[in-house]
């Protein structure tokens, strides 16, 4: 609470010309924040002059594509400062910086600071891919810092006449007129959306929309005019264009009736083959059976025949036996 008093007390000190204090001579958090420009790097130049002007030795972790050590902050802040200084912001992201900015960012950078992996000053490409990638997540920032400033203005006219300090009046243009399509863009619902929305739903429903009446729903209808073709040829009148897409409607009625008709031709067709088939199995199948079952019979057949002529061979030998029986015995009696 002290601190926020104090300010306000250095605040109302700030004397005016006009000998009272307006809205206009306090300055806001984007003048106050112009005016630190001027102090950017100021800290780098001190640790270089108590290097006796030497370049300031910073460590690279290979592994983890960073700096550090004590000077890793300074490397960072330095980087953040030319990039603001030299990068150009009128393109979208950091990878469509012109390359000669971005050799420009690394050669300054290079006057300041040893780069070293180990005890050995390294400025390989590898070493020179991970400055950039720090570089680029600083050129982010720096569009936020700049959007932020867009944002504090009200209108296009404040905003182009009011650019940050050490960038391009052109790029901030640039940059002012992209933020304002961005956002225009993000109100309103492109025709490409509506379109989309459009084939979808006429997927989903029993009658598909033709291509015209899709085009119509989106950008709208005008009578008198051809889309597409100029101030030139005239339409005809909506009677005429009405009874048209009648007649067009029924022409695709009727194509679509008589593609049903053939395929109701086809599917019977293929169901009296199917219908033949299923008959040719079923023969074979009765046949199939009973040729099995003479098989089987023939077999019990030939299996009883045997059995006969077995059990008819078994009677004469039992016969035979009893005789032979009969005759012994008689004979052993007569003897006695």
């Amino acid at each position: 609470m002290a601190s926020s008093k104090g300010t306000n007390h250095q605040v109302s000190q700030i004397p005016s010309s006009q000998g009272s204090t307006n809205a206009s001579n306090v300055p806001t958090s984007s003048k106050i924040r112009k005016s630190l420009g001027k102090f950017k790097g100021l800290e780098t130049f001190k640790k270089i002059r108590a290097y006796n002007n030497a370049k300031l030795p910073v460590q690279i972790d290979m592994e983890f594509r960073r700096p550090f050590g004590e000077n890793a902050d300074g490397l960072v802040g330095e980087i953040a400062r030319l990039v603001t200084l030299c990068a150009s912001f009128d393109v979208s992201y950091w990878r469509d910086v012109p390359e000669d900015r971005k050799d420009k960012i690394y050669e300054k950078l290079l006057d300041k600071f040893e780069l070293k992996v180990g005890d050995e000053v390294c400025n390989d490409i590898y070493i020179r891919k991970i400055i950039y990638e720090i570089a680029g997540r600083r050129y982010r920032d720096v569009r936020c810092t700049l959007y932020h400033h867009y944002q504090s203005y009200a209108t296009d006219e404040e905003r182009l006449q009011n650019p940050p300090q050490d960038i391009n009046a052109n790029e901030w243009a640039w940059l002012a007129m992209s933020e304002r399509n961005k956002v225009n863009r993000s109100k309103q619902e492109t025709v490409k959306d509506k379109l989309e929305e459009l084939a979808s739903q006429s997927c989903d429903s029993p009658v598909a929309s033709i291509p015209e009446e899709v085009l119509s729903s989106v950008v709208g209808q005008r009578f008198g005019h051809i889309r597409g073709r100029g101030c030139g040829p005239r339409p005809p009148s909506k009677s005429v264009a009405t009874a048209a897409t009648i007649t067009g409607l029924q022409s695709q009625v009727k194509d679509k009736e008589e593609r049903m008709i053939q395929m109701e031709e086809i599917i019977s067709k293929q169901r009296e083959d199917l219908d033949k088939i299923q008959e040719k199995l079923d023969r074979q199948h009765e046949e199939m059976s009973s040729q099995l079952n003479e098989m089987v019979n023939k077999k019990f057949m030939d299996m009883i025949w045997d059995l006969d002529i077995g059990l008819d061979v078994y009677s004469k030998n039992l016969s035979y036996g009893i005789k032979f029986v009969r005759i012994t015995y008689s004979d052993n009696i007569h003897y006695k």
